[in-house]
Parts: C-alpha cells; sequence; structure tokens
C-alpha cells in the first residue's frame, strides 16, 4: 500500500461525521420538508434532542466541543439562559441567513470573518470594535438583521433572523404536548396515543411531531418507561 493511499483513507476517515454530528443531521431531517426547502425557519437543534438519541452526555459535549473547534456548529442560546441550549450546522446558519440577506456587506463580513473566528454562541462589543473594526453603524444593522441580540451594554449573543418567530413555533409545540400529558390520568401517555393526538395540530405540524417528541424525551420534564405497550411518557 502506497503513503498516498494511506493518506486518502485517513482523509476519508477524518471527514466521516462524529455520532454527535450524524445525531444533529438526523433531528435536522425530522424537519417538514416545506420548512427545510423554504427555509421558513432554520434547522435548529436543542442539545437536549441529542440526550435523547446517544444517552451519553459526556460523549456529546465532548464531540459538540470538537465540532466547535473545526467550526462545522454554531452554538446559540435560546430564551435569557447565560448558557448554550441549541445549535445549527454552519453550513446551515449560512444558508439560511444568506436566503434573507443576499447581498448584505455587513452580514457577508460577519458570516465569513467574524464568526469563524469567535467560534461561539457570544462576543463582547470591545472585540468587535477593536479586532474586527466594525463600525458603529454596522453593529447596529447586524442587530436589526437578527444576527447579534443584545446581552448587555458590553455584549451580544448570536443569534439569527426571525428567531422570535421560531422561539414562538417551538414554545407552542412544546406546550402544547406538555398540556396533552398534564391533562391524562396519572399524567402519562403512551408514545403512540401522543403522536395520534397530534396528528393533526398545526402548531406540532409547524416543526414535526419527531422533532418535538426528542425535544421533550430528551429533557428533564419527561420520564420514560419501555413497557409491553410501548414507551410511556410520564411528566417528571
Amino acid at each position: 500500500m502506497s503513503s498516498s493511499d494511506i493518506d486518502d483513507n485517513s482523509i476519508a476517515i477524518n471527514d466521516l461525521p462524529n455520532d454527535t454530528e450524524a445525531a444533529i443531521r438526523y433531528i435536522k431531517k425530522l424537519l417538514p420538508v416545506t420548512v427545510k426547502n423554504t427555509f421558513k425557519h432554520p434547522p435548529i437543534v436543542f442539545i437536549h434532542q441529542l440526550y435523547d438519541i446517544l444517552h451519553d452526555k459526556t460523549l456529546i459535549n465532548k464531540e459538540l466541543e470538537i465540532l466547535r473547534k473545526q467550526s462545522k456548529i454554531q452554538k446559540l442560546t435560546i430564551g435569557t439562559s447565560d448558557s448554550s441550549s441549541a445549535l445549527i450546522l454552519y453550513e446551515d446558519y449560512v444558508k439560511y441567513t444568506l436566503n434573507i440577506y443576499p447581498e448584505n456587506r455587513c452580514v457577508n463580513k460577519f458570516l465569513n470573518i467574524i464568526l469563524p473566528s469567535i467560534k461561539s454562541f457570544g462576543v463582547e462589543k470591545c472585540t468587535l470594535l477593536q479586532k474586527f473594526k466594525l463600525q458603529q453603524y454596522e453593529l447596529t444593522e447586524l442587530i436589526n438583521c437578527g444576527l447579534l441580540l443584545i446581552r448587555n451594554q458590553e455584549s451580544y449573543w448570536i443569534s439569527f433572523p426571525s428567531s422570535g418567530n421560531f422561539i414562538k413555533r417551538y414554545t407552542e409545540g412544546r406546550k402544547y404536548i406538555i398540556q396533552i400529558i398534564k391533562r391524562r390520568k396519572f399524567q402519562e401517555i403512551l408514545e403512540n396515543d401522543l403522536e395520534v393526538r397530534c396528528a393533526k395540530v398545526s402548531k406540532i405540524k409547524e416543526l414535526g411531531f419527531k422533532y418535538f417528541l426528542h425535544d421533550i424525551k430528551g429533557s428533564e420534564d419527561i420520564i420514560k418507561m419501555n413497557t409491553t405497550s410501548g414507551c410511556l411518557l410520564r411528566i417528571a
């Protein structure tokens, strides 16, 4: 075997997604085709959704850090948390943003130069002004485009266009499913029965039942139990 064969094999192996990246891409594929094809919502993946697939938080956190350093993912904070609770594949972040702002100079600079350099879900204002030489009007432009979300006077969260609309749809769908379970006797329901109850509900179809299912099963709000009739979901 020649050295070139070894090198080629090494490249192929290194290009393979790790388990966590594969899980991210699986969650992404659960989103309805209309969402993915029309860029109605960005393909956001919540970290706790991954916990329902891989069942190994240590592995997930380790591999997420590898993906972050490789600039394959963009971590995000959803809501008021000071920690990263969600992420998006960097390639999807760029596609989604450029679909909305295809010829915006500030947006292109942010995507091509700033974001790959900071590799975080937050950034200090002084870093943007001093290291990347942004002007105040450029900061304002990025805020107006939804790429920066004001954290405090000195820092920003990395965000995405129309984040409020996505968070609203996600919160409504999640709340609906939790309420279904809470209204049941003993606050529990079989997974198959839950899917039937949600089949024609528009606020669930918006992001897809399976997307929400991994969301609630991976969270600490639900206890999962395997029974002879299927997976039983119970309010924690």
